[in-house]
């Protein structure tokens, strides 16, 4: 069995002292793959580096909307994307006051634009934010690679509309929680066409396990997957192996 995990945060100094030993524990579970998503620009020379030292590791670089600022604008038009696999992790957040809405907007819409213009899909983080992210997505247009909704927690009708855009949903923790009947019908919804397993690591560990959080415990998303859909382990894997791979162009 192989798998992919579709989004995590290498890069994070909680691995600094311990990366080749969090990667050799994911691939001997099965999780051969990794895609490493940096958040600020202070990240993304680490996220090119992992993925040159590494080579089961794919990165993805953006701005995260709790890092977002106007002064990064200029490092958004001169950034090198050159072996990027997505532009990510963007997004926007109505928990948190600053920086406010406006300014993530903006710099939302930035790194929208620059997707496109770089023929890459984005990876999105979204939380109480749908109406405005919305917003941005039908200004800007069409996305032709598409993107990924990552730790969705949104509605079927929401995840729904997202697909209908190109999106594919990621989702991780939640579904190692008690089992509930909006989870399943969701999973049946997007299930097997748009569906991505991830860790967020070294957040949002797994129900019961402590942080960090590590690509390794895939495998406890991977069961919660399966047990809500009926579904064998294996196929679960298999299917969320090639939507992955599909999304951000891995070679198989």
């Amino acid at each position: 069995m192989q798998l992919i995990d579709a989004h995590c945060h290498l890069e994070s100094p909680d691995f600094a002292a311990c990366l080749p030993e969090v990667i050799a524990e994911a691939e001997a579970v099965g999780v051969r793959r990794m895609v490493t998503a940096a958040c600020n620009p202070d990240q993304w020379s680490r996220s090119r580096a992992i993925a040159g030292a590494h080579p089961q590791v794919s990165f993805a670089l953006g701005v995260h909307p709790w890092f977002a600022h106007r002064a990064y604008l200029p490092k958004l038009f001169d950034l090198d994307t050159t072996g990027a696999v997505a532009i990510g992790e963007i997004g926007l957040d109505a928990t948190v006051e600053s920086p406010t809405m406006a300014v993530q907007m903006e710099i939302f819409e930035a790194q929208l634009c620059l997707a496109r213009s770089c023929d890459l899909p984005v990876i999105v983080h979204c939380r109480r934010a749908f109406d405005e992210l919305l917003q941005v997505m039908k200004g800007v247009g069409p996305l032709p690679r598409g993107g990924v909704m990552h730790a969705f927690s949104g509605s079927v009708e929401l995840a729904l509309d997202l697909t209908r855009r190109g999106f594919l949903i990621s989702m991780g923790r939640s579904l190692t929680y008690r089992p509930s009947r909006k989870r399943r019908v969701l999973l049946e919804k997007i299930f097997p066409d748009y569906l991505l397993l991830e860790t967020d690591s070294p957040d949002m560990p797994p129900a019961g396990l402590e942080k960090p959080n590590v690509p390794a415990n895939l495998r406890h998303v991977l069961r919660g997957a399966a047990a809500l859909l009926g579904e064998s382990e294996e196929r679960v894997a298999q299917v969320t192996r090639f939507n992955t791979e599909e999304v951000f162009r891995l070679a198989p």
